[in-house]
């Protein structure tokens, strides 16, 4: 089969982009797969940073990186991937780009998550006039969604697949590649990765670490934050803030490095979404946290906000869903106060990250191409 697999933000590091490659690998083993993206991507990035072996796939890119806002270059560039796409036997839109009409002799439109017309709250009165300028042009797009077969990442983006584009989805969760060793030497090691990016709120987690650092158990704890550097100033910021405290920064790691790290880390915290109104802006959340179960893999607590995704990816006995800031401290402590506690849930978070195993959503994959 000739497939086109679409992914306009391959160019930047994140949880959506890991799953989109582990899909792509997957595909080109028994099928001829062109990768398109917007901006070139070098393979061995991509194998550096994901595990992945793409050598039997082709890189298309749309564009060279410059200062025209992405937005604007994907609704630039719908037509010409529309046309693209009838040239193949399977379109895999895996961005939500719903203005794009599929031509392919099948279809599947796969959803991280995606952007409603106003999908987030203006910086300025000049970014406003941004939003108004896409919103529009977005309006006077037409939504092909329901040309598509759907899926998605998690119950919370089907929920709202349904409510804002009126389409019924199918879950496939995103893979991760499960440890092969069960037992890891902890240290007293506190994490936090992502993007180094304001939307992943790291203020949130430097200050609930600081807070719980102001008492004695958390005396030899140090907490790292582990990502891509994706905005310098940011960076800078939370660097200032951090002064005075056991906290590190490791950037631009590689996935291997990225395991080692959760191997010997007792305690994950993640506080992407604290100030944001779920029902007003649902894609600025975490619609699923990879990261999360990764961290669970390796026998890693997380402490994550109760929105979103965090939902369903964590339970009662793996982890804990916080509101405020006083609940992240209070949770730190009781894990740090609690060895046994702390052991037990590590121990059924390695069991519940079964769930989301690289050869669960590979089943999957399988099931979807044989009903095709």
């Amino acid at each position: 089969m000739k497939i086109l697999f679409y992914d306009w933000a391959l160019h930047t590091i994140g949880g959506g982009q890991k799953f989109n490659c582990k899909i792509v690998e997957y595909l080109s083993k028994e099928h001829e797969v062109d990768l398109l993206t917007l901006f070139p991507v070098k393979k061995e990035n991509l194998a550096k940073y994901y595990s992945v072996n793409l050598s039997r796939v082709k890189i298309l890119n749309l564009s060279k990186k410059n200062e025209i806002h992405t937005s604007l270059l994907k609704l630039f560039y719908s037509r010409k991937i529309s046309k693209l796409s009838s040239q193949y036997d399977l379109f895999l839109n895996a961005d939500a780009q719903e203005i794009i009409k599929p031509l392919a002799k099948h279809n599947i439109l796969y959803c991280h998550f995606f952007e409603p017309k106003w999908y987030r709250p203006p910086k300025n009165f000049f970014d406003f006039l941004k939003l108004i300028g896409i919103y529009f042009l977005k309006s006077v797009k037409r939504n092909y969604s329901k040309s598509y077969q759907v899926y998605c990442n998690s119950e919370y983006t089907r929920k709202w697949l349904k409510k804002i584009w009126g389409v019924k989805a199918k879950v496939i969760y995103p893979p991760i590649d499960l440890p092969n060793q069960k037992k890891f030497r902890k240290e007293k090691i506190i994490i936090s990765t992502g993007r180094i990016s304001p939307d992943k709120n790291y203020e949130f987690v430097i200050e609930s670490f600081k807070k719980a650092y102001q008492t004695p158990l958390l005396k030899d704890y140090k907490l790292w934050i582990c990502g891509k550097e994706d905005d310098h100033s940011y960076l800078i910021k939370l660097k200032k803030i951090s002064k005075g405290f056991p906290i590190e920064f490791k950037l631009n790691l590689t996935d291997k490095k990225f395991k080692n790290i959760y191997k010997k880390s007792k305690i994950f915290i993640q506080g992407k979404g604290i100030n944001i109104n779920e029902n007003k802006y649902p894609s600025l959340l975490e619609h699923f946290g990879m990261t999360v179960v990764e961290a669970m893999s390796y026998g890693c607590v997380p402490i994550a906000l109760n929105k979103g995704g965090y939902k369903e990816s964590i339970d009662d006995e793996t982890g804990f869903k916080v509101n405020t800031q006083e609940e992240v401290v209070k949770c730190i402590l009781k894990l740090v106060k609690n060895e046994s506690l702390l052991s037990n849930m590590s121990k059924s978070g390695i069991k519940r990250a079964k769930k989301f195993s690289l050869e669960k959503m590979q089943e999957k994959i399988d099931k979807l191409l044989i009903n095709l």
